[in-house]
């Protein structure tokens, strides 16, 4: 697939802009110090961090009553979350260490560095935690790889080429199927009629009056498209794009059509 194919050389071009997800993902557990915390949570707990439906997300339950999971962005030193008065900031300094810091607004603060399960090969862990995102991506309906069979399995270093090019071919298939970011920082801005079409849908299935089988219908395109978008080769992506502005012009007039506003 030509697809597949500039996906690589795009990987390989962003490798140093931003760790891939499957640097990240995985179980992490370190103390934790607590400040000012009117009820201190769990010195030592266990803590996952997940990539869900092309959204990473860290699962806070287990450090303590007030905290939960919560769905983190991007910036230029990690990833940031909030959810009401919850905001978390996760660092990675290291390979398999996170700097974790915690703020509640009632003045509570919690930090620690955690340290993630790891096979002691650097190249199964990578294939491990693509084959965690697969696992918890809605999207798929045949898996390439075996999740649990392979969080159970002993690593070796001579795994380590094999465990590369599984973790490669795993790593396009989740980026192609919507589950994980292109690692391309300007894909949002290549395939811009694409986003727009998303946004777009997303707004009309809000609206709560268009039919299900229609609405069905303008979401699987939609997602099918800005799919495709992801993995386009410069050449091709002009045609996608235009197929992304025609297939805008239907949900527009679905929009209409229902008295729905965009």
């Amino acid at each position: 697939m030509r697809g597949f194919l500039t996906a690589c050389a795009v990987l390989a071009a962003n490798q140093a802009v931003a760790a891939p997800w499957a640097d990240w993902v995985g179980d992490y557990k370190g103390a934790l110090t607590w400040r000012q915390c009117t009820a201190p949570g769990e010195k030592s707990p266990a803590i996952a961090v997940d990539g869900v439906d092309g959204t990473l997300r860290i699962d806070l339950k287990a450090a303590g009553a007030a905290l939960r999971a919560l769905s983190l962005v991007q910036d230029d030193q990690g990833w940031t979350g909030q959810d009401g008065d919850v905001s978390v900031h996760l660092e990675r300094k290291k390979p398999n260490t996170i700097e974790l810091a915690i703020d509640i607004e009632s003045g509570c603060t919690v930090r620690g560095k955690i340290a993630r399960v790891t096979t002691g090969v650097t190249a199964c862990d990578r294939l491990i935690g693509w084959a965690r995102i697969e696992d918890k991506c809605s999207s798929v309906t045949t898996a390439l790889e075996d999740f649990s069979a392979l969080a159970k399995q002993k690593f070796k270093k001579a795994d380590a080429a094999k465990c590369t090019a599984r973790a490669d071919k795993l790593e396009l298939a989740m980026i192609d199927k919507g589950c994980a970011p292109h690692p391309d920082p300007n894909i949002g801005t290549r395939a811009a009629e694409c986003r727009s079409l998303v946004d777009a849908t997303n707004k009309l299935a809000r609206c709560g009056r268009v039919p299900k089988e229609i609405m069905d219908r303008l979401s699987g395109r939609a997602n099918a498209l800005n799919a495709a978008s992801q993995s386009a080769e410069p050449s091709t992506l002009k045609y996608v794009e235009r197929q992304c502005k025609d297939a805008q012009v239907d949900v527009t007039g679905t929009a209409t059509q229902f008295s729905c506003q965009l």
